[in-house]
C-alpha cells in the first residue's frame, strides 16, 4: 500500500473478472442497460474500468448484477450478486499503450438490499 494512502474498503477484495451488469435508476438514463466486466468485487462492492465514465457520477444509485464465472467461484464464495448500489468514485486513469480513448475506475458500494447467491451442489 503507498505511503500516506488510508485505505476505505469495508470488505476483502478478490480479483474477480466477471459480468457486471448496471441498470440506471435515475432521470438521465432510467431503464438503459450497461454491460461491464468487474475488475474485482468484495461483499461491500465492485470496481471497474470503462470508456463510459461519463455516464457515471458520485452517488449516483444504479441496480447491479455481478456473475462470478464458475472458473472463479475458489477466490469468491457466490455465483451472484445483485442489488442496489452507488457509485463512490469515478477516476480518469492514465491512458495504456497507444490508444485515445479515455477509460475510467468506476467504484460502486453495494446497498444494504444486496443478494448473495450461492451454487447448490449437485447430488449424485
Amino acid at each position: 500500500m503507498p505511503q500516506g494512502h488510508v485505505e476505505r474498503r469495508r470488505g476483502r477484495r478478490a480479483e474477480v473478472q466477471g459480468p457486471l451488469s448496471i441498470r440506471r435508476l435515475d432521470q438521465r438514463a432510467a431503464g438503459a442497460v450497461q454491460e461491464e466486466v468487474t475488475g474485482n468485487i468484495s461483499l461491500a462492492g465492485a470496481y471497474f474500468e470503462t470508456e463510459q465514465g461519463n455516464a457515471y457520477r458520485v452517488n449516483d444509485v444504479v441496480l447491479a448484477s455481478v456473475s462470478i464465472p464458475e472458473t472463479q467461484t475458489r477466490q469468491f464464495p457466490f455465483t451472484r450478486l445483485a442489488g442496489r448500489s452507488r457509485v463512490v468514485r469515478v477516476s480518469e486513469l492514465s491512458p495504456q499503450g497507444s490508444t485515445d480513448r479515455k477509460r475510467y475506475g468506476i467504484a460502486l458500494e453495494f446497498g444494504e438490499d444486496l443478494t448473495a447467491l450461492t451454487a447448490i451442489p449437485r447430488i449424485g
